[in-house]
């Protein structure tokens, strides 16, 4: 068993945290061995007027709930992960009804995003949606993003599926969440909507041009993140779950449908430091920021919590766990560093484009950031996210998301025929004249000017995100995000 530097992680810790020192937020940075604390930082206040933030101040958990929904449903022994989501919900269309749960679970569905298919019909992130009518909503697209089992691509639709799916069963997660809650004494829970009462929960804070202002989501949570608690709370459910044989299953990656390994199980994802790939993950909401890593092996974990949308709470974790471990330096992976030409870049055809920048890239409106990989390779650390690219004979090569992929420079489309007039879909509008795209009505119509990338598509940005629209025919536009790649509008 190697030796754990405890002293060395706290040092790291307050290294890090001591940015986030005065009246404005901050995070908690708390370890546990086998049950036992030895690391517990912390820095920056709950929020205007309020206390400085410790080990049990209460945070949003965002995308960290994953997990813990992931072995709700195996505890629940209500589905295989083998069983296509067509035979828990009959209602669904074919496309995602094909899927199975494990793909749902391991990001391998294809399955589109609910919160980016409401930005592409022009829904703000504070505009309030109900659970009741974003189901059969996802349940009647009949398109997904990729084949099922040909990539691992973010999306948060299996989880929502899934959660319905297991509620028919009579398992409610929330509820599931509270028995274990009772059981270990810790004060974690789900919630149904972002202002529904939570005990002791601290402000998320948005960094703004003249202080900050306060976090808000309106969609509808669910399962996907939906969890709230203190980094004590994370810590004792971590510490519970990992000498347990239901913590393999889920930190276990799921293979491709090719039987290409990946590094994403059931919401828990592989991060490399040094020459260790250490089970966690992370999760942002508006004004929050979290992440976990752990050893079951040795019972430990490392817990980070923020209440500041600029807390890199996933990379303040491995910086506290190399130290902890005694990873030098120099095994650490470096960031990229002129690797190739800033700028935009497309495929030949279809929706993916990409935006090179110093030392990260940004695929469909998704920032990524990259490191110096072997052979002149550049890579992304995030298993859910698998980038090994390089710049040569003026494109970007390699692989995105375990696919192949070839990026010219994005070029100027010398006319842009068929475009011009009113366009909708499910009620949405959008209006083009020339280069100006304009969406919405009254004091929300807002006009946006429309970057080429060439063959058929443009980039435009609405609601603060990046969409590519492509040019599918003189009848129809599909509009695209990361996670949401098949939104159809149709001419009027």
């Amino acid at each position: 068993m190697s030796r754990r530097d405890w002293p060395a992680a706290e040092a790291a810790a307050h290294e890090k945290l001591k940015s986030w020192t005065g009246n404005g937020p901050g995070g908690v940075v708390l370890g546990m061995e086998r049950g036992v604390p030895r690391l517990i930082a912390a820095a920056g206040r709950c929020g205007a007027g309020l206390g400085p933030l410790g080990p049990d101040s209460v945070f949003r958990w965002a995308s960290v709930t994953k997990h813990v929904f992931a072995t709700c449903l195996l505890e629940s022994e209500a589905f295989g992960l083998d069983m296509p989501l067509g035979e828990a919900l009959c209602e669904l269309a074919a496309a995602p009804a094909a899927v199975t749960v494990g793909q749902a679970l391991a990001m391998q569905g294809g399955l589109p995003d609910p919160r980016e298919c409401l930005t592409l019909l022009g829904f703000g992130a504070h505009e309030r949606t109900e659970a009741d009518a974003l189901y059969p909503w996802m349940a009647s697209f009949d398109w997904l993003n990729a084949a099922p089992g040909a990539e691992v691509a973010y999306s948060n639709g299996g989880y929502r599926l899934l959660e319905m799916a297991m509620a028919r069963r009579g398992f409610v997660f929330s509820e599931m969440v509270a028995a274990h809650a009772k059981r270990l004494g810790t004060g974690m829970r789900a919630s149904e909507h972002w202002t529904d009462p939570v005990p002791g929960l601290v402000p998320g804070h948005v960094p703004e041009a003249d202080g900050w202002s306060e976090g808000f989501q309106g969609m509808h949570l669910s399962a996907a993140g939906s969890l709230s608690g203190s980094a004590m709370d994370l810590a004792c459910w971590l510490a519970d779950l990992m000498p347990r044989a239901i913590f393999d299953r889920i930190a276990r990656p799921l293979p491709l449908g090719s039987g290409e390994a990946t590094g994403y199980g059931l919401g828990i994802s592989l991060t490399r430091i040094g020459n260790m790939a250490v089970p966690g993950h992370g999760g942002a909401q508006a004004g929050y920021r979290a992440g976990f890593l752990c050893d079951p092996d040795q019972g430990i974990s490392l817990v980070v919590l923020t209440n500041r949308d600029d807390g890199d709470a996933t990379g303040l974790a491995a910086h506290v766990w190399a130290a902890l471990c005694g990873v030098p330096d120099g095994a650490l992976l470096k960031p990229a560093q002129g690797w190739a030409p800033a700028g935009l870049f497309a495929a030949a055809e279809g929706d993916l484009w990409a935006e090179v920048r110093p030392g990260s890239i940004v695929v469909r409106d998704a920032e990524e950031t990259l490191f110096e990989g072997e052979d002149g390779w550049f890579v992304s650390n995030a298993a859910q996210s698998r980038m090994r690219l390089r710049y040569e004979d003026g494109a970007l090569t390699g692989e995105l998301f375990h696919r192949p992929v070839r990026l010219l420079p994005a070029k100027d489309d010398a006319a842009m025929p068929g475009l011009d007039g009113d366009w909708t879909c499910d009620g949405a509008f959008l209006q083009i004249e020339g280069r100006t795209l304009n969406w919405g009505a009254g004091p929300r119509r807002s006009a946006a000017t429309m970057t080429p990338l060439g063959n058929g598509r443009w980039l435009f940005t609405a609601n603060g995100r990046r969409i590519c629209l492509q040019r599918l025919s003189d009848e129809r536009l599909k509009l695209s995000l990361a996670r949401a790649r098949g939104l159809e509008y149709r001419r009027v």
